[in-house]
């Protein structure tokens, strides 16, 4: 019965990851951490090998849909390897009571960040092109640090990717969320060889979840093009301070 929950979560997380490009680590961390018992790297590691699967899925329809920048995509995601390695092995050390406080602060601020800009990527909407011209040498520097943090939290870079290239470069919301979900491909791949390497992934967990969530990303692409991205963008940061929340007040209380 187990393995069918985490089916189910799976295929729910990889359906919202790959609609918002964000890999779904930000709801399997506190899963795996709150309900299962799960220590934190344990959490870390499994969580990126579900957020690999799932970008893996999701990058295929997203191409089916020519939605995605390649050009931008494999340089910032190659610039993602060194942190995500560094990332790995810095996670061993976050633990406790600063593994609770580090989420929680980067989740509140998130949170923040997603609600208060959901109406303007609504009015970007209507432009779906991919950029010929753009501040790649930004962006790489960007996704450096990126592959760091995403590494360290489990969560896939995707919270920060979207937003730099929405805002910052200017990238169609949708084309954004598209290269995201390819830049995750290659960033995970090196976060999962790391944390395996350390022992991190709990496989029959991550199988379970991961297969789940290649499922439900395919069913992300397609309501990703027809949903209105102001609202899913508010609940979804609704979800993201309710998580930010608990971690707090278990950091603290």
């Amino acid at each position: 019965m187990e393995i069918l929950l985490f089916l189910a979560v799976g295929a729910a997380v990889g359906c919202l990851g790959s609609m918002l490009g964000i890999g779904g680590g930000v709801v399997i961390v506190p899963l795996l951490t709150f309900l299962f018992g799960f220590e934190p790297s344990a959490a870390i590691g499994t969580s990126m090998f579900v957020v690999l699967l799932n970008a893996l899925s999701g990058s295929l329809g997203y191409l089916r849909q020519k939605k995605v920048c390649l050009d931008a995509a494999w340089k910032f995601a190659l610039a993602t390897v060194p942190g995500a390695f560094l990332g790995s092995y810095a996670s061993e050390y976050l633990k406790g009571r600063s593994f609770y406080l580090v989420f929680g602060i980067f989740f509140f601020l998130f949170a923040i960040h997603m609600f208060k800009k959901a109406s303007k990527k609504a009015s970007q909407d209507t432009n779906e092109q991919v950029p010929e011209h753009y501040n790649w040498q930004f962006g790489v520097g960007c996704s450096i640090v990126v592959g760091f943090i995403a590494s360290i939290l489990g969560i896939g870079g995707g919270v920060i990717h979207v937003p730099m290239m929405t805002y910052v470069l200017h990238f169609p919301v949708k084309v954004a969320i598209a290269t995201s979900t390819a830049i995750l491909c290659i960033s995970a791949i090196a976060g999962v060889i790391s944390h395996a390497s350390l022992g991190h992934v709990v496989w029959l967990t991550a199988i379970g979840l991961g297969v789940g969530a290649s499922l439900g990303a395919q069913l992300g692409v397609r309501l990703a093009v027809r949903m209105n991205s102001a609202l899913l963008m508010k609940g979804t940061s609704c979800l993201v301070m309710l998580t930010a929340l608990k971690f707090l007040h278990t950091a603290l209380f």
